[in-house]
């Protein structure tokens, strides 16, 4: 039985020296529970945190390409230090920021000697968290959150689950976050900003940018190297998961069909890059996409948008496209894949409800 009595305890000693560290000065990877994984000789992956976030580094002809900051700036000085140490070089030459939620751009500030690139979609999100600060204010208060969560598990779990050193290292990191945000975040813009595609020439590398727009956050961009075989996909698709149609809660835009034709747009000009030996990455975890997945994810969207115009088209209720929709019978390839997340007891059907309301 647990002494829950030891284990509060135990809890109030480990909070305390989370706090002291997190005070103490500059992190280390290791601190923070920061890992690095090389894809190739000039690729890695920075894992970070309790989302276990992913930062792409690339190591170019023309210097260190880094996609996404972290969650505020200490975070993101430590990741670029891990790259640094990992590529062995200091010449670091572009932030690519893949969206604007707060885990992948508030640590912008630790690059704000080199250019930082992003759509115009992602420069107007900027800009407007930085005229309303209400748009962000429950972002800062993820790190408050997350440590009471934190805390409320401990206390349930074991004493031996307590002494993981990753309980440790998750309340650094947000503790760490928690005292950036109270500092400040200096929420920095892109220098360099595209509309709808653009193409950074490294030398021995070329790196594409596609805007892809409103699905996981305001300004989703999608990421392709074709010479190391690698597109970063954000949080756009899932291996295991059915396609989430534009995340619930956010965007707050409205869904028009030119977005969801830019999405199919998208999905062919990358696929058309990519080949059998292409990897498909995502903006959290270390899951890997194949080709084939993620054109069958492709194809299930737009096969879905197409049905559905027509549904409407044909002067059909929503109710009767759903049933003209029905996923058993029009996707079968794609049974496997888990159809409830996010608080959505039908992805499928939200889909259709979805990309109703975007269809003239």
């Amino acid at each position: 039985m647990t002494n829950h009595r030891s284990c509060s305890l135990f809890l109030a000693a480990l909070f305390i020296a989370a706090g002291v560290s997190a005070r103490a000065g500059a992190q280390t990877a290791s601190d923070l529970g920061i890992t690095v994984r090389r894809i190739s000789p000039r690729v890695a992956v920075v894992n970070a945190g309790p989302w276990n976030n992913s930062y792409l580094a690339l190591s170019t002809e023309k210097g260190v390409v880094v996609v996404d900051s972290g969650f505020s700036k200490t975070i993101a000085k430590t990741v670029r230090e891990a790259i640094r140490v990992e590529f062995k070089r200091n010449d670091f030459a572009y932030l690519i920021n893949s969206h604007e939620h707060s885990d992948h751009l508030f640590g912008n500030g630790a690059y704000s000697d080199i250019a930082i690139v992003g759509s115009d979609l992602l420069r107007a999100a900027v800009l407007q968290m930085k005229s309303d600060p209400t748009i962000i204010a429950s972002r800062l208060e993820i790190p408050k959150r997350s440590l009471a969560l934190a805390q409320e598990q401990l206390v349930r779990s074991d004493t031996k689950a307590v002494k993981d050193p990753r309980f440790a290292q998750d309340e650094r990191f947000w503790k760490t976050v928690q005292a950036d945000y109270a500092a400040g975040v200096e929420l920095l813009p892109p220098t360099i900003v595209f509309d709808r595609r653009l193409t950074l020439e490294l030398g021995d590398m070329s790196v594409h940018l596609f805007s892809f727009g409103q699905w996981h956050s305001s300004a989703d961009t999608v990421v392709s190297v074709p010479e190391e075989n690698l597109v970063r996909m954000g949080a756009i698709f899932s291996p295991d998961l059915l396609p989430v149609i534009k995340f619930p809660n956010e965007p707050n835009e409205v869904l028009t069909a030119d977005v969801v034709n830019n999405w199919i747009g998208v999905f062919h000009e990358v696929l058309s890059e990519a080949n059998d030996k292409t990897q498909f990455i995502s903006c959290h975890g270390w899951s890997l996409m194949t080709k084939a997945q993620v054109a069958q994810d492709a194809a299930y969207v737009e096969k879905l948008w197409n049905e559905v115009r027509m549904a409407k088209a044909a002067g059909k209720t929503l109710e009767q496209a759903k049933q003209a929709t029905r996923r058993a019978e029009l996707f079968p390839e794609l049974a496997g894949l888990k159809d409830e997340a996010y608080g959505i007891p039908s992805i499928h059907q939200r889909n259709v409800e979805m990309l109703w309301d975007a269809t003239p």
